[in-house]
């Protein structure tokens, strides 16, 4: 900490946005004006909390790193930017898998190396208070001290019936509870944290939007020119079926050719399921059905959108959206609707939409079955923000 306000990098704390918050986001590094934010909830019960006090330690090891690294994380995003409005402005084709991988790749080497930063902080501290503990008992310690500790531990049995926890597979933890800096051990903090915890989406959503604006004021810049081709290969970026902006493709290979245009909104009422949907319908509530939150969400979706677009395809298009980090407050009511045969939800970030296929929609049931898995990961939400926070209605999550 001493380190960062020596260097200019750090001048105050401030309170955590609270919309951020409901997101799970624990705190974030904001380089407009040298801050890390903290969320006042953690803070106010941290005194009387020691999981709340052991919580905010680990933050804020993280986040001072990224406001000891400000320089390079800028100099990193300015050298993206520049490359996406390059091809924005170049020929036909415009491919941005390269730049969004390759953002991603030192992203999560970044995030990953300030990640086993926070959690040495805090291994420090569990050390200091238990100087005898065995591996055993200190693995326990580390993993009950913070909910935000149990991602990176196995729990198991041993002959007794009692439990025992290990570091997961390729994290080697030392005699002093800390995590060495090293290739192995920041590959699997990689996948316990920054995959785990969807940064990868959170950046590539992110940079999808900066592109499509790029495309805009490129077409802007020279109306004459030709349409390009504009695409993305998902699966090389292992995000495959990711929303993508209008207008951009997925050229991942062995992709079937779109499908035709769906007739217009006149078109028949696809067929729809015998039972109603368990989004409107109270007495098709029941454990594991979706909660009120998705339910309003859907509500949203339903009414805006025609009668004949079945219930399912509603509710696979809130699916998609979420996917792409739209959640319910993000969208802008008035950008929902039924275009050329295709849902469309449009964000309140600007020149960022999901589109949707109703006819390539799954069963409700299916519907329902991802949606329960994509809320199952919420609750092992970041512990920080990605990377920095940026100005009120500028972050994608």
């Amino acid at each position: 900490m001493l380190t960062a306000i020596g260097d200019g990098n750090l001048d105050r704390f401030k309170a955590l946005d609270p919309a951020l918050r409901a997101r799970g986001v624990m705190g974030g590094f904001d380089p407009s004006d040298d801050s890390i934010a903290l969320p006042m909830d953690v803070l106010r019960a941290s005194a009387s909390d020691p999981q709340k006090a052991n919580t905010l330690r680990m933050v804020f090891g993280h986040e001072i790193e990224h406001s000891i690294n400000k320089t390079d994380i800028a100099r990193n995003g300015e050298a993206s930017r520049q490359e996406i409005a390059r091809i924005a402005a170049g020929p036909s084709p415009h491919d941005y898998t390269a730049i969004l991988k390759s953002h991603n790749d030192s992203a999560r080497l970044r995030e990953s190396n300030d990640q086993i930063a926070g959690f040495n902080v805090l291994a420090a501290h569990v050390r200091r208070e238990n100087p005898d503990a065995t591996p055993g008992q200190l693995y326990a310690k580390l993993y009950a001290s913070s909910d935000q500790m149990q991602q990176y531990f196995d729990v198991g049995l041993d002959a007794d019936g009692k439990r025992t926890y290990a570091p997961k597979a390729g994290l080697t933890i030392g005699a002093n509870g800390q995590i060495a800096v090293n290739a192995d051990n920041v590959e699997a903090m990689g996948k316990y944290f920054y995959d785990r915890n969807r940064y990868p989406e959170v950046y590539t959503h992110r940079n999808l939007s900066q592109a499509y604006r790029a495309e805009l004021d490129a077409a802007r810049a020279d109306p004459g020119r030709p349409a390009p081709e504009v695409k993305v290969d998902l699966q090389a970026l292992k995000l495959p079926g990711f929303p993508l902006p209008p207008g951009f493709s997925d050229s991942s290979p062995g992709l079937a050719p779109p499908a035709p245009r769906a007739p217009p909104e006149s078109a028949p009422r696809p067929a729809e399921p015998a039972t109603r949907s368990p989004f409107l319908d109270p007495s098709a509530r029941s454990p594991g059905g979706p909660g009120s939150e998705d339910r309003a969400y859907f509500q949203l979706l339903r009414e805006r959108l025609p009668e004949h677009v079945p219930d399912h395809a509603v509710a696979h298009a809130m699916l998609q959206a979420k996917r792409g980090g739209l959640e319910a407050d993000q969208i802008d009511p008035s950008k929902i609707g039924l275009s050329e045969g295709k849902i469309w939800i449009g964000g309140s970030t600007p020149g960022f939409h999901v589109s949707v296929d109703p006819k390539q929609a799954p069963p409700m049931e299916q519907v329902q079955r991802e949606l329960q898995t994509l809320s199952s990961a919420q609750p092992g939400a970041p512990a920080v923000a990605a990377e920095a926070l940026e100005p009120q209605g500028g972050r994608s999550r």
